[in-house]
């Protein structure tokens, strides 16, 4: 779900006092409100339907900010979804199914199974499921739009932060991770007979990467488990003996290493570039949610909750 985009704590408002109610006779929760965003209500019964097909079970010292916080959520996915109808964003039954098939497909579970046995409504979950499609065209409509980074902007970024781009001694390794010792030796026996060691990984080897060959990637020392600091004392292109850790049995690769030193303009370009980008979407978000949320009638009944 796309939640969690604002937080209303510091403009809360309280609804107009209603004629005081008996208190033999509460209001039924459908009719009590909790919120309106443009005047559209979200009542108490809405509140604890989503709230409890949400699955949340906070401690109960925290169970009062939890529910706060929840509530803002409704109140934004609310805000954002009447902009996209505003805006005459539509998205059709066909998109909806489109998409269902498309998780359904990618997950090789049937969702409508999968939901019921979470105990979650389908056509309730489809809604949200609308909803997210709505947020996500307005998204793509208002913010995705293309970020240019000049090669000024960024040679100021890496000048001003010259001491991120100071890089520790890094080594690129591949291994084949085996269940027993035994299975290890004789796997080793082959790389040390020529055997392709990314082949072998990827058809011996338990680990994730095993698809990749065994690739680890770059890493420093610290950044993988103790075991894993054999390799520092290896040869480009040597091979370790068997090592054994939590994971299993291990035979290591040393493909590259990198010396210590700092990371050049032309090296570092890319990583400049992208963080540079990211706070330029950040900045045009935050800006466009702000004129959204100024238009925005909000009136907030936290207490209600209670």
């Amino acid at each position: 779900m796309l939640l969690g985009l604002l937080s209303f704590g510091c403009t809360k408002k309280e609804e107009p006092q209603a004629p005081a109610v008996q208190a033999s006779a509460p209001a039924a929760p459908e009719l009590k409100v909790l919120a309106t965003v443009n005047g559209d209500p979200i009542t108490l019964a809405e509140f604890q339907e989503r709230f409890n097909r949400a699955g949340i079970k906070p401690e109960k010292e925290a169970e009062e900010q939890v529910k706060e916080d929840f509530l803002n959520r409704i109140i934004e996915r609310k805000m954002l979804v009447t902009e996209a109808q505003r805006r005459r964003i539509k998205v059709g039954l066909p998109e909806i199914n489109q998409r269902i098939e498309a998780m359904r497909h990618e997950q090789g579970k049937d969702i409508k199974e999968t939901l019921s046995g979470m105990g979650i409504d389908f056509e309730k979950w489809k809604s949200d499921l609308w909803e997210d499609m709505m947020i996500e065209k307005l998204f793509a409509r208002d913010l995705n739009r293309p970020v240019h980074v000049s090669a000024a902007e960024v040679r100021k970024y890496y000048q001003e932060n010259i001491q991120d781009f100071e890089r520790p001694e890094q080594v690129r390794v591949r291994q084949i991770v085996l269940a027993t010792e035994q299975e290890a030796a004789k796997v080793l026996e082959q790389v040390q007979a020529g055997a392709d060691f990314a082949t072998l990984a990827r058809q011996k080897s338990t680990a994730p990467e095993a698809e990749e060959g065994g690739d680890l990637g770059y890493f420093a020392m610290g950044e993988m488990p103790g075991e894993f600091n054999v390799v520092f004392g290896m040869a480009k292109g040597g091979v370790s003996g068997v090592v054994k850790s939590a994971y299993g049995y291990h035979i290591f690769k040393l493909e590259d290493k990198r010396k210590a030193g700092r990371l050049s303009l032309e090296a570092a370009t890319k990583e400049i570039t992208e963080k540079i980008k990211q706070q330029k979407q950040d900045a045009r978000y935050k800006q466009w949610i702000q004129e959204l949320r100024a238009r925005t009638k909000f009136v907030v009944n936290y207490e209600a909750l209670r």
